[in-house]
């Protein structure tokens, strides 16, 4: 972790990279941004179909999230836009809406209440709250998006009627079932979309074969199937022209219902853009201010809002290519958008020709490459709590809302966590030949002698999900071991709450009564002060309290010199007899 001025937000980041801008850099960013927005061209507008929205408004959202993001940001790669989760979030956050007269409306809306929560988070300094999501989550969703994406347009894929089933595989099955009437046009140049892309996709690095073959595709609609096939024109038209100024609706009386999904697509858009961002700056040797892009990324929906935008965030794809290019700085996003832009007001007649079923295809075949079986048979290999959080995921995600389904990962993960937590790390330290112990956890299995001195030692956090367990424990002990003296090694504990305190000064007052000593040994410095300010002097006086020294065993060590020969010796077991000739026999010599 870096220091915490590392962590703060600047309001103008993109100065730094201005003062050392030269001619040069300026090249090389502005020929990277033209290779990415080739390749962007096609896909931003698939993802705006996607999330139940004509073309435009994908082209739009690109040209403002990405130049804001990246001046605002703190990763000078990533590009920020369309991407299919959070089009995949939008569509099933919004459906309700569809027939609102002011949908339109209502997503801008929703595109600025994404931004206001991602700048909030930032302002706030809970960067760090990435740490929390677990990969089984993160890639349990990626595959639940894989397969919305890829069947999602399945319609478009077969030139049929969408279906009115709001259930996701009760809507595929109503499509399938319409096989029979499928438009031969479509499906051929839908396949053959995403039969392409699969087959040439090694070459990408190369080529925006993207573009290339959605020109294909768009070709042969022209030559082969004019008339037989909607195209990007029959849905939207793109106006040949910019986005402008315009105040969204302020839907306030929707918020209860634009909320949770807004702060889906937020939290997972974050999740996205840090991600992409961490992994281009460790490859580089540097750093990322995760506040910084959490304020980038929302301050870029907040504009956008104003400029018909719809929700995005980091592109895994974009992003990568925008570094492969050549681009050196946050500037060469600034001018992915500034080409998005240009090809707005002079090809739009073009893009206006690209039939719906090559988009389709297109999305098929992303849909496709998200579902990573390699990765879910390694996360099997490895951790089946972690397959079922995986599987949980991915269900919640295609079967009931995609919204939800982070969430529910995130749930379960917790849950698994807390079972976890809640285990009490509690071992049995018996003294070996030559000076060194051995730790026998308390386990169903495990059988410990009865001995007059016992020597414990606790590992982990000790807060209140397992201060039950050790009260029960110690005195569990007390009943099968009889001990006269308890040395209990606080070393290896993190922390300890009031919970488990109170536990300890419980047990520590009922071995009193019963004739024994507590003795806590490995103290640091707070633990004396929480047991005098306590008032347990009388339990635990300072003759029972060993502060923790440089050596990890000084101050247990020095406890048991102290409290080993105010035990009989008849009722220590074998380990702990032979243990303390020993130290009468060094001792006396």
């Amino acid at each position: 972790m870096g220091h915490p001025s590392e962590d703060r937000i600047h309001l103008a980041p993109f100065l730094k990279d201005l003062r050392a801008y030269t001619w040069g850099t300026f090249r090389m960013d502005l020929q990277a941004g033209l290779t990415v927005a080739v390749f962007a061209v096609p896909q931003v507008m698939a993802y705006a179909i996607l999330a139940g929205l004509p073309p435009t408004y994908g082209l739009y959202a690109a040209i403002t999230t990405a130049a804001i993001a990246a001046l605002w940001g703190s990763s000078p790669y990533v590009n920020t836009g369309p991407t299919n989760s959070a089009a995949l979030l939008t569509a099933g956050a919004l459906a309700a809406f569809a027939g609102d007269p002011d949908f339109l409306g209502i997503v801008f809306f929703f595109t600025l209440l994404t931004g206001l929560i991602r700048m909030a988070l930032g302002l706030l300094r809970l960067g760090n709250l990435i740490d929390f999501v677990p990969e089984s989550a993160f890639l349990g969703f990626t595959m639940g998006a894989g397969v919305l994406i890829g069947l999602g347009q399945f319609h478009h894929l077969l030139g049929v009627e969408a279906s009115s089933n709001a259930w996701f595989p009760g809507r595929i099955w109503d499509t399938l079932a319409r096989f029979p009437e499928a438009n031969p046009y479509a499906l051929s140049i839908g396949l053959g979309t995403a039969v392409l892309l699969l087959a040439l996709e090694r070459y990408n690095r190369y080529f925006p074969v993207a573009l290339g073959v959605i020109g294909l595709g768009t070709l042969g609609a022209w030559l082969w199937a004019e008339g037989k096939l909607t195209l990007v024109r029959d849905v939207s038209p793109i106006p040949r022209q910019l986005p402008h100024w315009e105040l969204p609706a302020l839907r306030f009386d929707l918020l209860d219902e634009l909320l949770p999904g807004a702060m889906a697509v937020a939290l997972l858009g974050l999740i996205e853009a840090v991600s992409i961002g961490q992994t281009l700056a460790l490859k580089r040797g540097e750093r990322l201010n995760f506040n910084q892009e959490f304020f980038g990324q929302g301050l870029s929906h907040v504009v956008a809002a104003f400029f018909q935008g719809i929700p995005g965030s980091g592109s895994f794809s974009r992003s990568a290519l925008i570094e492969q290019a050549g681009g050196q700085t946050r500037f060469a996003n600034v001018a992915y958008a500034a080409w998005i832009a240009l090809a707005v007001l002079t090809i739009a007649p073009l893009l206006e020709r690209i039939p719906i079923a090559s988009l389709a295809g297109l999305l098929l075949y992303i849909g496709y490459r998200l579902i990573d079986l390699r990765r879910l048979k390694q996360t099997w290999a490895i951790s089946r709590s972690d397959t079922l959080v995986l599987g949980i995921t991915f269900l919640v995600t295609v079967g009931y809302r995609i919204e939800l389904g982070i969430f529910s990962g995130l749930l379960v993960a917790l849950i698994m966590f807390l079972r976890r937590a809640r285990i009490l790390h509690l071992f049995e330290l018996l003294p070996q030949q030559g000076g060194s112990f051995a730790e026998v956890s308390y386990l169903p299995d495990r059988t410990h002698e009865p001995s007059g001195l016992v020597a414990l030692g606790v590992y982990g956090d000790l807060f209140f999900a397992v201060a039950q367990e050790l009260r029960t424990q110690l005195q569990q002990i007390v009943e099968l071991q009889k001990p006269r003296v308890i040395v209990l090694r606080t070393r290896g504990a993190r922390s300890i709450d009031y919970s488990c305190w109170n536990a300890l000064f419980e047990f520590a007052t009922y071995f009193h009564r019963r004739g024994g000593r507590l003795v806590l040994v490995g103290l640091r410095e707070d633990y004396w002060r929480i047991i005098r300010d306590a008032g347990m002097d009388s339990v635990l006086p300072p003759q029972q309290l060993y502060p923790a020294g440089h050596s990890l065993l000084a101050s247990f060590q020095g406890a048991l010199r102290d409290w080993l020969p105010r035990v009989d010796a008849e009722t220590l077991s074998p380990a702990w007899r032979a243990y303390r000739d020993a130290l009468v026999a060094s001792t006396t010599s």
